[in-house]
């Protein structure tokens, strides 16, 4: 069981600025759980603390049951996508993929079967088996993001971490990846945090969101339960009211074609 807990999490910076305060939260196992708010709320910070990328300040954060505070990013089992694809240029997509399992050490090291089956099944599952030989530069900005993906997913994380992972793709682009980051965590069943400001994202995404504003836990749910009760003003006028007008404007343009 790999569920993920946040216990009075805070960050606060060297000048003062605390980015994360008190933060609880139970994200639970097998669970795909969408970080959202605006820019500057603390959700890509909240990230980094549970990935090990950022110190913890004060609280407790544990993978599994297990305290993880201490421990370095490679030791907490969690996989990692990030807004850059942050690919080799000069490595095949198959060495992009393996990179990772290549590195390991001792008794987590890998054989050369193991590490071809797993690129195998991982490229077969993000549609890349034809474009294992090819370069970065040779890929569109979706099979780039695949690439990406599949080099989180290939060590068989415990917890996949996504920030902002599909800012850099066109609108449909996104949706596509949309669908497919969806159809990955229901096929592989593991534990997912993904941080967007995205509001549509986040709706269509996520089994439970939780909506963060200057560092504050403002309400957490089920995407359609969190619009429908708000808890306060933010809420409803960050997630509730942005999502009315799409719905607005989508009536607008297309209402009038059934007349």
């Amino acid at each position: 069981m790999v569920n993920v807990s946040f216990r009075k999490v805070t960050k606060q910076y060297e000048n003062g600025f605390t980015a994360v305060n008190e933060l609880n939260l139970e994200i639970k196992d097998g669970e795909f759980l969408v970080l959202l708010g605006p820019s500057g709320c603390g959700k890509s910070t909240t990230l980094r603390m549970l990935a090990g990328l950022e110190d913890i300040s004060e609280g407790e954060i544990s993978i599994g049951g297990a305290k993880v505070n201490d421990l370095p990013p490679g030791a907490r089992g969690i996989g990692m996508v990030f807004q850059s694809y942050a690919l080799y240029p000069h490595m095949s997509v198959e060495d992009n993929l393996s990179f990772g399992l290549k590195m390991m050490k001792g008794e987590e090291r890998k054989s050369d079967d193991e590490v071809s089956k797993l690129i195998s099944e991982t490229a077969t599952m993000l549609g890349l088996s034809e474009e294992l030989q090819k370069k970065p530069k040779q890929l569109s900005g979706g099979q780039r993001q695949r690439v990406a993906l599949g080099r989180a997913l290939i060590k068989r994380p415990r917890v996949l971490l996504m920030d902002e992972p599909l800012s850099n793709l066109d609108a449909e682009l996104r949706q596509q990846m949309r669908v497919e980051i969806r159809r990955l965590h229901d096929e592989l069943g593991m534990t997912t945090v993904y941080v967007t400001h995205d509001q549509i994202e986040a709706m269509t995404l996520a089994d439970r969101i939780a909506v963060l504003n200057e560092g504050e836990l403002q309400q957490h749910g089920p995407p359609m339960e969190v619009y429908r009760n708000p808890t306060n003003q933010f809420i409803e006028g960050f997630l509730c009211a942005h999502l009315n007008e799409i719905v607005d404007t989508a009536n607008a343009l297309f209402g009038g074609e059934e007349e």
